[in-house]
């Protein structure tokens, strides 16, 4: 049974990569806004994944992403790894660990809206910092840099909560 729900979970998964490269490919949002499902992506892997494979696996969708769509070669990898990395670390102190290592995947069924919301929202901040940082690379002002990442992430918790509680919310 266990098999079943890995391959319909992989699945969504290969969904939202597809949502995600339709976003970064028709979806202008302006130089302010960034659009992005791989913090999503990324906290949909089951938790008993080890970093390794996480990391590999971020890495893996973000440069598919890359390759695909046209950004910068590596700029979505570089992310989705960072995000990787404190994959655990934000689910041990948003949730609690005794919780985080008993659950399959993390759901707001699960850990209640609250507790998805700030795990979610770190994880995005996580990653849009670290994408828009390597983005400007030195090249915009600072002012720029923090409208950005607060417009980006306004518009990207309003993605991820309204996909996780359509798409992600139920069993897989």
């Amino acid at each position: 049974m266990r098999g079943n729900n890995n391959i319909s979970l992989w699945g969504l998964i290969a969904v939202m990569m597809i949502i995600q490269i339709i976003i970064c490919d028709y979806i202008y949002t302006g130089p302010y806004i960034h659009l992005t499902l791989l913090p999503l992506i990324i906290l949909s892997i089951p938790s008993e994944t080890s970093y390794p494979k996480l990391a590999l696996i971020a890495f893996a969708v973000g440069l598919i992403i890359d390759l695909v769509s046209d950004g910068i070669l590596g700029l979505n990898s570089a992310a989705a790894v960072m995000t990787a990395t404190f994959v655990k670390p934000i689910s041990y102190t948003t949730i609690n660990r005794d919780r985080s290592d008993k659950l399959e995947r993390l759901t707001l069924n699960d850990v209640g809206f609250f507790r998805y919301f700030r795990y979610s929202s770190y994880l995005t901040l996580v990653f849009l910092v670290t994408y828009i940082l390597f983005d400007c690379a030195g090249f915009r002002p600072v002012s720029f840099i923090l409208v950005r990442i607060a417009l980006s992430y306004v518009a990207n918790i309003i993605i991820i909560l309204f996909v996780s509680v359509t798409l992600l919310n139920k069993r897989y």
